[in-house]
């Protein structure tokens, strides 16, 4: 199964943008940008191969700190 964490990076005072880091088995791919909307960069790691479950990846922000990075998994 395919670990996808989409997670926060500052981008000024009070702002922040979103970046993806994926693992299967020992490959890792990562986001070569930073996005400004959270949807772009989901649909960014799908291109590349991510399959997110958006129902656990809202629960857990929802749930957390936006400083935290969450893990979204794989919805097969």
């Amino acid at each position: 199964m395919k670990t996808c964490h989409i997670y926060p990076v500052a981008a000024g005072a009070g702002a922040y943008q979103w970046r993806w880091r994926c693992v299967d088995g020992k490959r890792k791919s990562s986001s070569s940008r930073a996005f400004e909307l959270f949807y772009d960069c989901v649909e960014d790691a799908r291109k590349h191969g991510a399959d997110i479950d958006l129902d656990h990846a809202h629960q857990q922000i929802a749930g957390e700190n936006v400083h935290t990075k969450f893990v979204a998994e794989s919805s097969r």
